[in-house]
């Protein structure tokens, strides 16, 4: 490169925004949006060893929340509420079945950095954090009918990444269809844990400009 240090200032400018071109470009906006989610369990936590007959459900709607603001073309700042659904891993052993409800929420923290291809259309990128809640709720433990419930949560965080396309149809109103990995959920290695699991969703999202 001849002019590396012209080079850089050039990227400086298109990344943090500061030309008064992007003005009129920052904004604020909300979505709602429901997905597909899908949750990936570590099986050194589930499995039983062949002790047991198991089953799992490892998908479930989802649903999300989101505020952010748009600070230029190229960047937007962003918080989500998520529920990505409840999960279930079963074990079934002498007639009797033992059901392991595994619940995920949280709230996930990103910048967006956007590629605008027209003034309607963008791809966008994903990463920050994700503060996740999941709580387990265990019916008949041991394989032993049972009333009691022991159910365990934890907090985690993990590290939030994803990517998509948005369509806006007017001035105000838009579209967005996205994939997000939040990473690790769960915890393991003690009596009271819930277990780990991987956790990911696709989404359809409106978006509101206000």
């Amino acid at each position: 490169m001849k002019h590396p240090a012209l080079l850089g200032i050039v990227a400086a400018l298109l990344l943090s925004g500061v030309c008064s071109t992007y003005a009129a470009d920052s904004y604020w906006y909300t979505g709602l949006g429901v997905g597909y989610s899908r949750v990936l369990f570590y099986s050194a936590d589930f499995s039983s060893g062949g002790a047991a007959n198991e089953r799992k459900k490892d998908f479930d709607a989802g649903f999300q929340g989101s505020l952010g603001y748009q600070i230029n073309r190229n960047w937007a700042a962003e918080v989500n509420y998520v529920s990505l659904g409840n999960f279930e891993y079963a074990y079934e052993a002498g007639g009797v079945t033992q059901q392991d409800f595994y619940k995920v929420t949280g709230w996930g923290f990103s910048a967006v950095p956007t590629v605008p291809f027209t003034n309607n259309f963008s791809l966008f990128g994903r990463f920050g954090a994700f503060f996740s809640q999941t709580r387990i709720t265990i019916h008949n433990p041991g394989t032993v009918i049972s009333n009691n419930i022991p159910n365990f949560q934890t907090d985690n965080t993990s590290f939030l990444t994803g990517f998509g396309a948005q369509y806006f149809f007017n001035i105000d109103t838009g579209v967005r269809i996205e994939f997000e990995n939040f990473g690790r959920v769960g915890n393991a290695f003690c009596a009271t844990c819930t277990g780990r699991a991987n956790a990911g969703m696709v989404s359809i999202n409106a978006i509101f400009k206000f």
